[in-house]
């Protein structure tokens, strides 16, 4: 255990001084962007009708099986109070509505950019959206000062979204990065200027940040051999199934070698299930450790680090401009 404390300090130190490197090279860097990928399928998803003077939005009810509509006040609270505490800063919660709002609005124009990414919502589990009823039993007896919270800054933002070139941008978010944020290239293989690694070092106080997992030698074969055709495992061996681990320049796993096969590191968090995929593996005690910085893809909108950032003063359009460089927020 004494070795794996030892190499589990240097994994702390990743990105310490990488991140920053790259930033300054990768800007300098032309990127292109691939055009934006069609609808896979037509749904009211992508439709927006106008009643009055207000726009009508729509999600798939994963419980019902229907699609729902809402106005966009209702929107923005159902969708910001299922992603930041109540207890976040006014400025961080306009920063996430902003974020949702724009994302949706990407989807609509231009399709789902990934599997991962709907526009369905469950509030049983309080994922995407909740009503004001649900928030009621979710809140308890801070729910009428919550909801007037969430109020105030739902008004005052209904009418802004993140764009880019003059088109709604795609605003991806997530709870914590790993003190830095990656690319979407890295993440989803589709290259956009302004989801880029940019520096969130303040994550590293959030209590998510670090995280250790422990697998029996039993337990990490059975996953490998149900999720990854081709792998050949020796029993007898474990301490020699994890090859080399390659990370990119934010510090997130690239690809893990399994004997003579290549992992990506996105597929290894999700068939391992873990927070994030910036880790590193151990094997000692006849047991693998995994340890993980960060929770969440890393792309985009750090939600810990936008508390952090409206906590030292910055408003929610700053805090835009961090995680979303080379964007600009516009009125619709």
């Amino acid at each position: 255990m004494k070795s794996f404390i030892c190499i589990f300090a240097v994994f702390l130190s990743i990105n310490i001084f990488v991140p920053s490197i790259y930033y300054r090279v990768y800007h300098g860097t032309d990127k292109s962007i691939p055009a934006a990928p069609s609808s896979p399928f037509e749904s009211p998803f992508f439709s927006e009708t106008q009643k009055g003077d207000s726009y009508v939005y729509y999600l798939y009810n994963l419980e019902t099986g229907q699609t729902d509509e809402f106005d966009i006040i209702s929107f923005l609270v159902g969708s910001a109070a299922c992603e930041v505490p109540a207890s976040y800063n006014i400025e961080a919660i306009k920063a996430q509505m902003i974020a949702c709002h724009s994302y949706y609005l990407y989807c609509r124009e231009n399709g789902l950019p990934d599997d991962d990414l709907n526009l369905s919502y469950d509030e049983s589990r309080m994922q995407k959206y909740a009503s004001k009823n649900r928030l009621k039993e979710f809140w308890g007896n801070g729910f009428d000062d919550n909801y007037k919270k969430f109020m105030e800054c739902a008004k005052e933002v209904r009418d802004i979204v993140v764009t880019y070139k003059g088109k709604t941008a795609l605003t991806p978010y997530y709870a914590v990065s790993c003190g830095t944020t990656q690319s979407s290239e890295n993440e989803w293989g589709n290259a956009l200027e302004y989801l880029v690694p940019v520096e969130s070092r303040t994550d590293a106080l959030s209590d998510s940040y670090l995280k250790i997992k422990t697998f029996t030698v039993q337990e990490m074969y059975d996953r490998f051999i149900l999720n990854f055709a081709g792998l050949e495992l020796d029993m007898e061996h474990p301490e020699e199934w994890i090859g080399d681990i390659s990370y990119n320049e934010s510090g997130y796993v690239d690809t893990v070698k399994i004997n003579k096969n290549k992992i990506r590191g996105r597929d290894f968090r999700k068939y391992f299930e873990l927070p994030s995929s910036c880790f590193m593996i151990f094997f000692e005690d006849n047991e693998f450790s995994i340890a993980t910085k960060g929770y969440g893809h890393g792309v985009g909108l750090s939600q810990f680090g936008s508390n952090q950032m409206a906590a030292e003063g910055k408003n929610f359009e700053e805090i835009l401009n961090h995680y979303f460089p080379n964007t600009r927020l516009s009125t619709i």
